[in-house]
């Protein structure tokens, strides 16, 4: 088994079911009905998304635009729906594990546009006992009444889009502030802030090299982050970068040789003192501080309820998406849909409870899966103990690629 091609995100996974099955649209009322239901018990987590940015990212093109104007319509937007479905026995009866907002920016909004939004989750919300919350952030857009307000409302994870310390791929990045203010500026935040830092760090910018992202390991080791994602840079159509390119003002390197050295480096250092251990694919956490819990919610076959323009997840087995603030688009999964889903989810992370696989897959599955596996396994992509499927190094590095890999073959051979 070889791979020409490396997938960069789990995204490269999804949508895969969905060919072999015609969608079921339904209705809002239809939606809104299972909303009156007793809520099933599963874990579940509320996203909500905040698609506008002061400052956007060379690289981005997700679904947010450059602030122009007042939020004060949107923030009232994002209350009213916590208002709304905040009446309906989904979030009356059952608390919620987790709530993350994403962008976009969230904390783009001013201080009172912000405290209105908590407030208005304080209101409608019921928190499990360890619940997480986190806000997606950047630096400049924080300032000392917003990280207090974030205190009091229960705010207990940030996650804060650095991408690169190197003051060189900091401007490749468009990002704000020099390495040392950067540095400087998360220090200050750790004092401040009552919750877990954590950032993201996008690696394989055109000019990076190894000793780059060594640093960029370093430097989290000694600010005592309690996590660090690290995503290959992708070039987005539509992104500033990908029109900097068709301009021949920028040249990306598509070089895997040099794409898993950096990997390697960053991952090698970061966890060379066993302090931070790899949570998942494209994630390195501190042991016993940052869980991450959104990401194992939406992976293991939990709720994911989404709120704000842009917005995507799932109640149960309807998956929801919202495009506008009065249009949103509701399909009915099927079971074997679902099934798969969580299955293909397990393979986000580096080691897979074989009693998971054994629970989701029908007999037939199996057969095809531990095919599959015994492939991975000759090529150095996984190790297998009574327990667990291990990904390698390999397997790490090539891990969207494995996942989308043993998803298709199973659907393909299983359904023809």
């Amino acid at each position: 088994m070889h791979f020409e091609t490396r997938y960069k995100s789990h995204h490269n996974s999804s949508g895969l079911i969905g060919k072999y099955y015609p969608q079921k649209r339904l209705t809002e009322q239809e939606f809104l009905n299972k909303l009156k239901e007793e809520p099933k018990d599963v874990p579940r987590a509320i996203y909500v998304h905040t698609p506008y940015c002061d400052k956007i990212c060379s690289f981005c093109n997700l679904n947010r635009e450059q602030l122009s104007g007042s939020l004060d319509s949107y923030a009232d937007y994002i209350v009213s729906e916590f208002d709304k479905y905040g009446e309906y026995r989904y979030f009356k009866e059952k608390s919620v594990d987790v709530i993350y907002f994403g962008g976009g920016t969230p904390t783009v909004y001013k201080n009172d546009q912000l405290e209105k939004i908590l407030k208005s989750v304080e209101k409608n919300i019921k928190f499990s006992s360890e619940y997480e919350f986190t806000l997606e952030t950047t630096l400049h857009n924080l300032n000392d009444q917003k990280i207090d307000m974030m205190n009091k409302y229960g705010v207990n994870r940030l996650s804060v889009g650095i991408q690169s310390f190197s003051d060189e791929g900091r401007k490749f990045y468009n990002r704000t502030y020099s390495k040392t203010e950067t540095i400087e500026k998360l220090i200050q935040l750790k004092e401040k802030f009552n919750g877990e830092v954590c950032i993201d760090i996008i690696y394989n910018y055109p000019t990076q090299r190894v000793e780059d992202a060594i640093e960029d390991a370093k430097i989290i080791k000694g600010l005592d982050l309690g996590s660090s994602s690290f995503y290959s840079l992708m070039v987005h159509e539509g992104s500033t970068l990908s029109h900097d390119i068709k301009d021949s003002k920028v040249k990306i390197q598509d070089d895997l040789k040099r794409e898993r050295e950096i990997h390697d480096a960053f991952v090698k250092e970061l966890t060379s003192d066993d302090n931070y251990y790899i949570l998942e694919l494209t994630k390195i956490a501190k042991k016993g501080r940052d869980k991450y819990k959104y990401i194992k919610t939406r992976n293991f076959g939990g709720d994911t309820f989404p709120i704000g323009v842009g917005a995507g997840g799932n109640v149960d087995n309807i998956s929801v998406f919202r495009m506008k603030k009065e249009m949103a688009m509701f399909v009915e999964k099927s079971e074997y849909q679902q099934r798969l889903d969580k299955f293909s989810g397990l393979f986000q992370f580096p080691q897979i409870e074989k009693k998971l696989v054994n629970e989701i897959l029908t007999s037939d599955e199996k057969i095809v899966f531990n095919n599959v596996i015994s492939e991975l396994k000759d090529n150095n992509f996984i190790l297998e103990d009574e327990t667990y499927y291990r990904l390698t190094e390999d397997g790490l590095f090539w891990g969207n690629n494995i996942s989308r890999e043993i998803l298709t073959t199973i659907v393909e051979k299983t359904l023809g």
